[in-house]
């Protein structure tokens, strides 16, 4: 009884203050009796929030029944650890349900001002909703990125797992921009509706930037975090019409930090806008590296284009007459030599070009450059052109023609020497824009072909429409034209086509002479191909080219060819014996094509240490250096055929004398090397 009176003698003033001080401020304030599990609360609460008014005062379970179900049960955990004494403060954020029942976040914070027996038994604190308003979004309601990263450090230091999902509604921006923000705002305010309703009460939702939201799942596993995005998407689409996209990564299997664990979830939500939106990607760490990869290459093909085109050259692939083998002219292949990663894929970086706009300053520099060569080997070739490829984008710049012409009065040459390739994928469908150009410049000369034909849009539709001067068929078709059948009838079918309509033909991909042979019969203008010879520097095309055909000679003798493949056919009749021989020999051997790299063998012993013994359309170092790209050091280029080039690598402390030459596999240049542990082997 004598504990009763102090504790209500402790109480009372305090209950004093929150009459006279509650309703001058703006937060709630309150007092906890422990022991009677009573709380009191300045009178202002009972305005907001359906609690009882019994001498401003009420149990806990009423005070309970105001917060929000998913919240409910951290609230009484700590109330049960201050009556256990286990704690004496109150420290926390949830939710609170208004009498309009709209979830309403407050900040609740209260230290102990008397103890009995060691344990509280008066809590005196507050509950704001200011304090969390800057951790609030208001347009939804809920919490914001703040909060996210502290609460998901407290999630990895409990050691829970789960998924964590970033969604975003599909061309929100056309959605503003048609039907106003109002609009807009309310699709926000369905999807952050229809995601909290199917979340479980352990699990979060927040407002992130923009038009997208953060969900974490806690204890999900991937399927159930595929099943949770499928339920949103379908609602969502149901109720409004629109579409929603996300990205998922997996925590702490993926990522261990807030850091990453908002950048992986964005990158997997930018996988499935770029595949065609409308659906769930989960992170994957290849499909990233990726990502970072072309934003490298990217700022560094920007600094070697600030830097004068440090880097980028240009390599020259010989085309000739089909009849007689003869040079006359060749195309210019744009290269480019990155200082991280080593050679890389016109495939990589030219989309890398278009999709920055330096498209037009690269597409400038090579015009110039290519223009100039062509004018340096038109003093021993007079009739000598140059073929040089054009991008969409540079078809559409209002400057080209300006651009082209200057660079053909810088270099010299008339605009005959110049035929400009422009890729069929691009699709010219507007025959009225790109004939009037084409025509603008064919008064200066210059020619158009078109690249890759028969491998796009509407092909036979270009032959009719647009004012074309060539077509290029492309590598697919001539692919085992020797053996008869549909690729033979088609490419003679697209020469006769051509033809009739007096459009030039060049067949591309040329590899062997069987190819050589029959492509030769069905009569087209001119050819290219490994067959006459690949990609050259400027030196090496002279040096191979230039010189033969000065002298009035075919670049190949297609008799020493034949020769060469009959060989190489006797070698492939009998490749298991000769296969069994290399499998014997101490070295690591391998054999892979001279331009893509891809493995043509490799031994018993290489498949062994490797550990590869499927390499079918594997590249040479992918299998023995783990790579992504080509070796920065790699010697293909400096290869001769027959010639072994030596050297010694030192590699974990020890030493490996390496072998590679130049060698015909199957009628296909390629290379051969030969690996083993440095010594006196022959």
């Amino acid at each position: 009884m004598e504990r009763d009176v102090v504790r209500q003698t402790v109480l009372r003033p305090y209950i004093e203050i929150l009459s006279f001080w509650g309703e001058s401020i703006e937060d709630y304030l309150f007092v906890f009796d422990v022991k009677e599990q009573q709380f009191y609360f300045s009178s202002c609460i009972w305005e907001k929030y359906p609690l009882p008014f019994i001498d401003i005062s009420f149990g806990i379970e009423d005070w309970i029944s105001v917060i929000d179900i998913r919240d409910r049960s951290k609230v009484e955990q700590n109330l049960e650890e201050i009556k256990r004494g286990e704690t004496d403060q109150v420290a926390m954020e949830y939710r609170m349900i208004d009498r309009k029942g709209i979830s309403v976040w407050v900040n609740c914070v209260g230290k102990c001002v008397s103890y009995d027996d060691g344990k509280p038994s008066i809590i005196v604190g507050s509950i704001s909703e200011n304090v969390v308003s800057k951790k609030i979004d208001q347009l939804t309601g809920l919490q914001n990125q703040t909060v996210l990263e502290k609460s998901f450090q407290e999630i990895l230091q409990k050691g829970e797992s789960g998924y964590f999902l970033i969604l975003g509604i599909d061309d929100f921006k056309n959605v503003n921009d048609k039907y106003g923000r109002k609009f807009g705002d309310e699709q926000l305010k369905k999807l952050a509706e229809i995601i909290d309703k199917n979340l479980e009460y352990d699990s979060r939702l927040y407002r992130l930037d923009g038009d997208k939201f953060g969900v974490n799942l806690v204890g999900y596993s991937k399927e159930s975090a595929k099943a949770f995005y499928d339920r949103i998407k379908t609602e969502f689409s149901i109720q409004t019409y629109s579409n929603v996209s996300a990205g998922a990564v997996s925590y702490p299997t993926d990522v261990n930090n807030y850091h990453n664990l908002y950048q992986y979830a964005e990158d997997a939500l930018n996988q499935s806008k770029q595949q065609g939106k409308n659906k769930l990607s989960f992170f994957s760490i290849d499909i990233y590296k990726g990502h970072l990869f072309f934003i490298d290459l990217k700022e560094e093909i920007l600094e070697s284009i600030k830097n004068d085109f440090e880097g980028f050259y240009i390599y020259y692939q010989p085309v000739v007459k089909n009849e007689n083998g003869m040079l006359i002219k060749a195309e210019a292949l744009m290269r480019w030599r990155s200082k991280q990663y080593g050679e890389i894929s016109p495939v990589v970086f030219i989309p890398i070009l278009e999709q920055t706009g330096l498209i037009l300053e690269a597409g400038k520099w090579i015009l110039e450059k290519a223009m100039k060569q062509c004018h340096e080997w038109r003093q021993y070739l007079p009739n000598f052109r140059m073929n040089i490829n054009l991008s969409y984008i540079q078809l559409k710049d209002k400057r080209l023609m300006e651009t082209i012409f200057y660079a053909l009065d810088k270099a010299n040459i008339p605009g005959s020497a110049i035929i400009l390739e422009v890729t069929e994928s691009i699709q010219l469908q507007d025959y009225s824009y790109f004939n009037l150009l084409f025509y603008q410049l064919s008064k200066k000369g210059i020619q158009i072909s078109i690249d890759d034909f028969g491998t796009g849009y509407s092909s036979l539709g270009y032959l009719k429409e647009l004012r074309v001067d060539e077509i290029k068929i492309d590598r697919c078709f001539v692919k085992s034209i020797q053996e008869g059948g549909y690729n033979s009838h088609l490419i003679k079918n697209m020469i006769e086509l051509a033809h009739s309509v007096n459009i030039r033909v060049c067949v591309e991909g040329v590899e062997t002479v069987e190819e050589r042979t029959v492509l030769k019969k069905l009569s087209p203008d001119v050819i290219q191909g490994y067959y006459f010879g690949r990609p050259e520097t400027p030196d090496k095309f002279y040096e191979k080219f230039i010189t033969k055909a000065k002298e009035g000679q075919p670049i190949v003798d297609d008799g020493e060819r034949k020769v060469v493949s009959e060989h190489n056919n006797m070698l492939k009749k009998n490749s298991q014996n000769y296969q069994n021989l290399l499998d014997e020999l101490d070295y690591i051997i391998y054999v892979c094509d001279a331009e893509t790299y891809e493995l043509y063998y490799i031994n018993k012993l290489g498949k062994k240490l490797t550990g590869v013994y499927d390499y079918t359309g594997k590249k040479c170092y992918e299998v023995f250096r783990r790579g992504k790209e080509a070796c920065a050091d790699c010697k293909m280029n400096t290869l001769e055929q027959g010639v072994f080039r030596t050297e010694v690598k030192r590699e974990k402390n020890v030493e490996f004398l390496m072998k590679e030459k130049k060698i015909i596999w199957d009628g296909k240049l390629a290379r051969l090397e030969m690996i083993t542990e440095n010594g006196e082997k022959e």
